[in-house]
């Protein structure tokens, strides 16, 4: 884990992540196992960046959970989001 907020590595995790919410944002409706519609995913997702950007690292665990393969951003996003998913993943696994 990192416990420097001005680590690049989280500043650059950061940048992606805002890029998803912007584009989960463009979507509406759909289901996942975790949320029932596009809308809700965009509101937990800019929710758990605010707090990844206020320290809490135990963040990282859910987003994770969220952009991995065949997971909610898969779900609502599909393959016009393919390419983002995999730099979020790569990232949170080097951090």
């Amino acid at each position: 884990m990192i416990s420097d907020r001005n680590d690049p590595r989280m500043s650059k995790l950061i940048t992606l992540l805002e890029e998803a919410a912007n584009l989960i944002s463009e979507f509406t409706g759909g289901y996942s196992n975790q949320f029932s519609s596009a809308e809700e995913f965009h509101e937990a997702l800019v929710e758990s960046i605010e707090k990844l950007k206020n320290g809490d690292e135990t963040q990282l665990e859910t987003l994770v959970s969220w952009f991995y393969p065949t997971s909610s951003w898969d779900e609502f996003v599909g393959y016009p989001g393919m390419d983002l998913a995999n730099k979020i993943s790569e990232m949170l696994s080097k951090i």
